[in-house]
Formats: C-alpha cells, structure tokens, sequence
C-alpha cells in the first residue's frame, strides 16, 4: 500500500463513522419510546427503603450468628468444665469402690465370714 491509498482509506472511514452517526442521530429521533426511561421519584424512594430494610436485615442477621456462636462458645466451655468435674468425681468414686471391695475380698480370703 502506497501513502495515497492510506489516505483514501482514512478519508473513508471518516465518512463512514459520520454516516453512521446520522443514522444513529435520526433513529433516536424517530424512535422516542426506546430512549431510557426516567424512573419516578416513588418508585427510587421505594428501592431506597427496600434496599435498607434488607441490609438491616443482612446486618442484624450478621449480628445474630456472631452472637450466638459466642454463646454457644461460653456453653461449650462450661459444658466441658462440668465433663471434666465429673469424670474426676466419677474417678474418686470409682476408686472408693475399689479400695473398698479389695478390703471386702482380702476379708472374705481370710476366712472373716465364718
């Protein structure tokens, strides 16, 4: 390609864009019902309430989980405290038992139930 024929297809591509402008010009204004609407004021006015409501919504429900994860967390923590209270009592009286069925058997082997 030769400068004269870059030239010529620059000059018509410039024409081309302006053609295509008008047209796009002249259908917007032959076809006004496709232009954008504008919305009325109520019906933002609505979408902005709607639109906290649910992000009070969102937040609060956000706050509820966090809430109740602590406190299923403190219970979890007393609950273990009171497992491990108990399995050391149960330990002690597992033990007395014990003690006191040997002294009970070391009785009965020495003939005491005679």
């Amino acid at each position: 390609m030769n400068s004269g024929d870059t030239g010529n297809a620059a000059q018509v591509r410039l024409i081309a864009e302006q053609v295509a402008e008008a047209a796009v010009i002249k259908f917007a204004a032959e076809h006004p019902e496709l232009r954008k609407a504008e919305i009325p004021p109520p019906i933002k006015w609505a979408g902005v309430i709607i639109s906290a409501l649910f992000t009070t919504g969102v937040a609060g429900s956000a706050f509820w989980i966090v809430s109740s994860v602590s406190e299923m967390q403190v219970t979890l923590a007393r609950m273990d405290e009171r497992q491990a209270l108990l399995t050391t009592s149960q330990d002690k009286n597992y033990s007395e038992i014990e003690r006191r069925v040997t002294v009970l058997e070391g009785y009965h082997k020495q003939g005491g139930g005679q």
